[in-house]
């Protein structure tokens, strides 16, 4: 009868702990949708956050609302972390804008297509240490302009 009852516990324990597991793995997957947001040639090697970035070819893939990964030539990609930024007016096209201090360009905001709300990039300590080092002399805007969202 102890047995019986103790096989019948650890088959109960045994499936709910499945059944567990499973929607863990279910619910982790749907969570981790990643949203290709442009395709864009980049002239010029670039800085993103942190990461020195070539010249080449991105995917510009949106991880979350705030975490966007680059996906570039060869191996070269770099997750950055930016926050939301607003204009008055929605740009006609999607575009990335730069600025350039000195030789050095620094991406600095995402702007999609027909929306008033983009992501700006805070500035790194190299584009802030480059700004001293040229005693705040004007900083140059460059836009590159991509035409549509790409498909996955």
């Amino acid at each position: 009868m102890k047995s019986t009852r103790l096989s019948s516990i650890l088959s109960s324990g045994f499936i709910a702990c499945a059944l567990a597991i499973g929607s863990l793995a279910s619910t982790q997957s749907a969570s981790a949708q990643t949203t290709t947001i442009a395709k864009v040639t980049i002239p010029f090697d670039f800085q993103a956050g942190k990461q020195s970035l070539p010249a080449g070819t991105y995917l510009v893939d949106s991880e979350s609302p705030n975490l966007i990964l680059l996906k570039g030539p060869g191996k070269a990609s770099g997750f950055v972390l930016m926050h939301a930024a607003s204009r008055s007016k929605a740009p006609d096209h999607g575009m990335l804008s730069f600025d350039r201090t000195g030789g050095q360009y620094y991406l600095r905001q995402i702007w999609t297509a027909g929306n008033s709300t983009g992501l700006e990039c805070p500035k790194s300590h190299a584009e802030k240490a480059a700004l001293v080092a040229t005693n705040n002399e004007a900083v140059t805007s460059v836009e590159l302009a991509f035409n549509s969202e790409p498909q996955k």
